[in-house]
């Protein structure tokens, strides 16, 4: 008879080294595979999230063209397109430098009222919570408007928005210029496969290009600036002036009295008008006269004195 042989019993409750070297590699190469897909997922869903509250901002100054407070209100407020008691439009001045304060023509100030809030002037922004949302993207980024150069048939406008960290992904100092401001509108900002423009390239330094440019595949990091273009048309107001005695005076930009067409003229045209501007004709033979017609501009106009 063989004696009995003792053989050591596993625990059937434990893992040996092995297993758990094994289980600790496979978490390894999913989390591997897995991180860059849920980063992407976050950074998409940060992206998609501030590309709406674009949108909405650029429907309000849209919609602030059509409105005669040009102070308070109306974010076309230029200069030369508005009355001399009017003030224009404080627009972004830096990209780098945080809202310090809150101007009465700030024109995030004037959104806030276009849309109930009630701005406090000479407060920063982010001491005030509404305002601040409104200035501020996730990232803590402030949100920037910049006016576009004055140009024959059009104004424009844009809005823009870095979904990245301010230390990750650099923007080239503002200039006032029509240079800057083409280079930001005619670039590509939506496929994942676009590079900076010309203009940025000359400005940052090789590591700071390197840094939007980075990405496998092909991919690049510029598609996380989000830009928001708006156009406003220009007109132009012919009055036909046929009155013996009678002289046309056109008012616009809040400006009595800005063009004047003198009696039996013919055809003659006002200088370009910003889009939704209010239009007031008065005829007579001096100044003031009647008003004989109102209108807002919403395309190249003409009228008749006769």
């Amino acid at each position: 008879m063989r004696p009995f042989a003792h053989r050591p019993r596993r625990n059937s409750g434990g893992f040996s080294l092995l297993e758990i070297v094994l289980v600790l590699f496979v978490l390894g190469a999913l989390a591997a595979v897995l991180t860059p897909s849920a980063r992407d997922i976050i950074e998409r869903s940060r992206r998609e999230t501030e590309a709406r509250a674009l949108d909405d901002l650029a429907a309000t100054v849209t919609a602030s063209f059509e409105n005669t407070d040009l102070t308070n209100l109306n974010l076309a407020a230029l200069p030369g397109a508005i009355a001399p008691t009017d003030s224009p439009t404080v627009f972004s001045a830096s990209t780098i430098a945080a809202y310090t304060t809150t101007e009465n023509g700030s024109w995030f100030a004037k959104v806030a009222r276009l849309r109930g809030l009630s701005p406090q002037v000479g407060i920063g922004p982010g001491a005030q919570p509404e305002l601040a949302r409104l200035v501020s993207n996730g990232n803590g980024n402030s949100r920037l408007m910049f006016a576009g150069p004055d140009e024959a048939g059009r104004q424009r406008f844009l809005l823009i928005s870095l979904v990245a960290r301010s230390d990750q992904l650099a923007l080239p100092s503002y200039e006032a210029s029509a240079a800057w401001f083409d280079a930001i509108w005619n670039n590509d900002w939506e496929s994942r496969t676009a590079t900076l423009p010309a203009l940025w390239q000359s400005r940052l330094s090789a590591a700071q290009i390197a840094e939007w440019h980075e990405g496998s595949g092909g991919l690049t990091q510029v598609h996380r600036l989000i830009v928001r273009r708006i156009v406003l048309p220009k007109f132009r107001v012919t009055v036909n002036s046929n009155h013996p005695t009678e002289q046309a005076f056109v008012s616009f930009n809040n400006t009595p009295n800005a063009f004047t067409a003198p009696a039996n003229s013919g055809a003659a045209s006002t200088p370009e008008i910003l889009g939704g501007r209010l239009i007031t004709i008065n005829r007579g033979t001096a100044w003031p006269g009647v008003e004989a017609l109102r209108f807002r501009l919403r395309e190249n106009a003409t009228v008749t004195v006769q």
